[in-house]
Order: C-alpha cells, then structure tokens, then sequence
C-alpha cells in the first residue's frame, strides 16, 4: 500500500463545547451554547490533507473502548482511513473555546509509533509527534509536531538533533515552552539550530519561519471572524504539506496555510473543519488571496 502522507500518532476524540462566557470557576457548572463531537488531532490533520486532495491515512493503535467505538464511526463518516492494532483505551479531549483561544482537558494513555507499519505504507510524507520513536524508515519528508504533554516530556531530556527532520511545525507557547525564549521569533530561531526549518504559528501575529542558517520568513494573519479555534494548528500543519509537497517556495506555502486554516476556521458548520480545495479556492478568489499555482496542484 503507497499513500501520499502518514500521520503518524493518536487521534483523539474531541468534545468541544462552543459559546461558553468565559471557563468556570471551581464547582460552578456554566452551559454552552452547543457541542461538537468530532475526530481531532491527528484525524484533523489526516481530513484536511484529504480534503486538498492528498492520500492520508492515521496509523496509530484503535481504542476498544465506547470513546474508541464512537471515535472509529466518526473517522469512517468522514472518511478517515485508521490503521492500527486494537487498545483499550482512547485519547480523549475536551475543548473549551473562549476570547479566541482554547483551552483542553485531556486523557492521553500512551500511545507508541509502529514504525514497521509506517515503513510498509511508503508514504511521501510523515506527520509525527515529537520526540521521534527510533527505527522510523528513512525517505520521507519528515514534519515534526507537539502539543504540550510532548513539550513537558521533552523539556526533561536534553536538546536533540533535527537534522532528521524536514519541519517541524509548533505554536508559539510550545515553542517558548522548549526554548524558553521570550516570543515565538526568538524560540524559532533557536529551536532551527537543531538542525531543521522550524514554523511557529502566532494566532493573530501570523507565522514566523527559520531555517537552520537563521534565515527568516513570515507570513500575517489573515482577518476572519472565528468562534472556536481548536484544530487551527492542524488545518495549518495540512495546508503547508500539500504546498511542500507541490514544491512550492516557502512563502507561498506559509500563505496558503495560513488562509486554509482562517477560512476552514470561518466556515460554518459544527462537524469536521476543513475546506474542500475547490471551496478553498473559490473563498480565496474572493478574498483576493488566490494564485495560479493553487490551482495547479494535484499532490
């Protein structure tokens, strides 16, 4: 089996509570104006490559359990393809969205790469969590992500080499949380000296980019109104793969992940975000935002 990219790590099942006033308080139950209850992390990532016309795939080990049953008919619905060997429990998550972030309350058991899987699947790419399993299969582009229970693992074990790594992708608090530098430009450059490009999304800042010479790219944010941020750093980790993976200069792949995660983030909807290339495209010509090339890519 070839496929186009391997997202390698645990999807989660993702409860997100929409239209809260602001997070309650110790013993105060506070309502929520609806609930969402879709795949999430890893899922998202996989569905919006697939959506921009790539092959994706999760491998990661199935939960057995009534959230891993819920979890395996929604990535069925939505057409999520899941390879993995079966488990008894489920990563978990519970979204709070509020003042234009998110908060997350989540169980995560642990949850190990099949590296032999991930080789035989011949992917072009592999998105993967952070630090790297070893024996992962030499070839493809290799993009590393985190979220903060990889930060705190890897805040306790020395800096590693990147050098493995074709990108790594990170928002701007774990990015100051594996540096500990004071903002997210700061963090990518010293984060780059490990030896791979390093992105950091900034919410309404935009994106910072620095390759391992120092060399610096950004890209701003693009102004949309947005009520529930969860998932923006996998639309975004999604779009810029389909551009790489197209071979498109670095900003434009930064501008388009940027716009693909602002306007999935804007559409409407309470299931799985993610625009549909042409729906993409349409919202960027719209927008002004389009280019030829966009058009052109086929993965």
């Amino acid at each position: 089996m070839t496929v186009d990219v391997v997202c390698a790590g645990a999807p989660f099942l993702d409860l997100v509570f929409r239209g809260l006033p602001r997070l309650p308080a110790a013993g105060e139950e506070i309502l929520a104006d609806d609930v969402a209850v879709t795949p999430g992390a890893m899922a998202n990532v996989a569905f919006a490559l697939r959506q921009l016309g790539l092959d994706a795939v999760v491998c990661a080990p199935v939960g057995t359990d009534p959230p891993g049953v819920l979890l395996q008919a929604l990535m069925a619905d939505a057409g999520i393809p899941w390879i993995g060997e079966p488990r008894p429990s489920t990563p978990l998550s519970v979204g709070l969205p509020i003042d234009g972030e998110r908060a997350f309350v989540t169980h995560f058991p642990t949850s190990e790469v099949d590296v032999k899987v991930v080789g035989a699947l011949d992917a072009r790419a592999v998105v993967i969590n952070l630090p790297l399993p070893p024996g992962l299969p030499p070839g493809p582009r290799l993009i590393g992500v985190v979220g903060d229970p990889q930060v705190a693992r890897m805040r306790q074990r020395p800096p590693e080499s990147w050098a493995d790594l074709h990108a790594v992708i990170v928002n701007e608090r774990e990015a100051i949380g594996l540096t500990d530098r004071p903002d997210g430009r700061e963090a990518a450059r010293a984060l780059a000296s490990r030896g791979c490009l390093v992105i950091v999304t900034r919410g309404d800042a935009g994106v910072v980019a620095v390759d391992p010479s120092g060399a610096c790219q950004e890209a701003a944010a693009v102004p949309v109104t947005v009520h529930d941020t969860v998932g923006a750093g996998d639309l975004f980790t999604a779009a810029w793969l389909w551009a790489d993976l197209a071979d498109r200069p670095l900003d434009e792949s930064l501008a388009a992940a940027v716009a693909y995660s602002a306007f999935s983030l804007a559409a409407p909807g309470t299931r799985q975000k993610g625009l549909s290339r042409a729906a993409f495209l349409e919202i960027a010509d719209l927008a002004g935002r389009s280019r030829s090339w966009m058009r052109e890519v086929r993965g």
